[in-house]
């Protein structure tokens, strides 16, 4: 028995039927997002059956809607097939006054609603097991797989230009997906990687340390960004082993991770800019306020930097649905945080940084870590150019030892962190 496994956006759902088509394969094409299953039963090529759990298939379903067979009455049908030695639907069509034509037509149109839906997973997994149950070998319904899929992008097709996308259906799903932890995160970077496993042998020099940084775009945005006014330095930082003896180690991994993602989704490289940007001034301003109350310095700037790492992994899953720029932009907002969290789970970041990433925007959930996560919340504010001081005082930091006038002072270099991190970011 062979078992095939794939990633659908390494091998997109119309390339595996195109595959099993031309190589007559036999077997059970299962096709997963999250929760959300399809299932397509194929003899030699040809379709013999389907099934789904998916809400916007549940309507389709092949035996309940268009043939009015019941769930028991098919499961009932299954195991007298069985015990009977028989094909599946062949026992079907013999216990119903359904003629094959009639049956073969409602099996196509379920299965091109089924696929037309498939065709939206750009995300996801996928598992050919090329062993075929005995119940639906030999069946007398056989649809060309590739038929099915050339009606299946026609319908698909017009619903794009339509612009007919159920947003509500999308949004539901994401969320759930998001909620079952069962998006598509990425494997950590490479570079990060390597930087970490060194950062955590204490047997490693720094200069063993730093052997892994190779990007000279990535080498020269640490040196601008140790250079910088903001860091207060007399005199400049030419190398990168004083970057990092002024920044500290664990810095310069949360440097190397916002670097290895600013690249992740390129088919939104303005807006990954513009939050990568955001991410900086965040940090230089937690980074000061900490420097101001004196804290851990480090700890402040490394969280500003990456509290909203969630947006650019959500960006680029929302690039796969038909969804209006409001509802995008609601959806980024609204579930960045927790998309966030899901990958500083992944790529095992310390427990402070998850805190801060999950609740950056709800502080008074944090239990462990409330006061770097209201330092960040507070910075985050700040860091948009149109924060007001009076707003900002409405906010409620109890655990953070800061006046009013430290706010207002604060706000007023906002614009020169602003086109710091702009210089920085366009170092190429």
């Amino acid at each position: 028995m062979q078992i095939i496994n794939g990633n659908l956006k390494v091998m997109p759902v119309a390339d595996i039927i195109q595959w099993a088509e031309n190589n007559k394969r036999t077997g059970i094409l299962l096709l997963s997002q999250g929760t959300n299953h399809k299932k397509f039963y194929i003899e030699d090529g040809n379709i013999v059956y389907l099934w789904s759990n998916c809400d916007g298939d549940q309507v389709l379903n092949l035996f309940e809607s268009q043939l009015a067979i019941s769930p028991d009455d098919l499961k009932r049908a299954y195991s007298n097939s069985e015990l009977l030695g028989l094909p599946f639907v062949s026992y079907l069509l013999s216990e119903s006054h359904y003629s094959q034509e009639y049956f073969e037509n409602a099996l196509r149109a379920s299965a091109e609603a089924v696929l037309t839906n498939a065709l939206e997973w750009n995300t996801g997994s996928f598992e050919f097991n090329g062993e075929l149950p005995v119940s639906f070998q030999n069946s007398p319904v056989k649809l060309s797989a590739f038929n099915v899929l050339l009606e299946s992008l026609r319908q698909h097709d017009e619903c794009r230009r339509g612009n007919h996308a159920d947003s509500r259906m999308v949004i539901n799903t994401i969320q759930q997906n998001i909620l079952n932890g069962s998006i598509d995160i990425p494997p950590i970077p490479e570079v990060m990687q390597q930087l970490s496993e060194k950062i955590s042998d204490p047997g490693m020099s720094l200069d063993e340390i730093i052997t892994c940084i190779t990007d000279q775009i990535l080498v020269g945005k640490i040196l601008r960004i140790c250079n910088s006014p903001y860091y207060g330095r007399i005199g400049s930082v030419s190398t990168l082993k004083e970057a990092v003896v002024l920044i500290g180690l664990k810095s310069l991994l949360s440097i190397v991770t916002v670097h290895a993602m600013s690249s992740y989704s390129p088919r939104n490289e303005m807006q990954i800019r513009s939050i990568l940007q955001h991410s900086l001034v965040c940090a230089m301003i937690a980074r000061q306020i900490t420097r101001d109350i004196r804290g851990n310095t480090e700890l402040a700037f490394i969280c500003g930097l990456l509290h909203d790492i969630g947006k650019t992994i959500l960006l680029e899953i929302l690039c796969d649905y038909t969804l209006p720029p409001s509802e995008k932009e609601r959806l980024l907002e609204e579930n960045h945080a927790e998309v966030g969290y899901l990958l500083a789970t992944k790529w095992n970041f310390g427990d402070d940084i998850k805190a801060v990433i999950r609740y950056h925007h709800s502080p008074e959930l944090a239990n462990g870590y409330a006061e770097i996560v209201e330092l960040i919340n507070l910075a985050d504010a700040m860091a948009n150019l149109n924060a007001h001081p009076e707003e900002l005082s409405k906010m409620g930091i109890p655990r953070l030892d800061l006046c009013q006038a430290s706010i207002d002072d604060m706000l007023k270099n906002v614009e020169i962190f602003d086109r710091e991190a702009n210089g920085i970011l366009c170092f190429s």
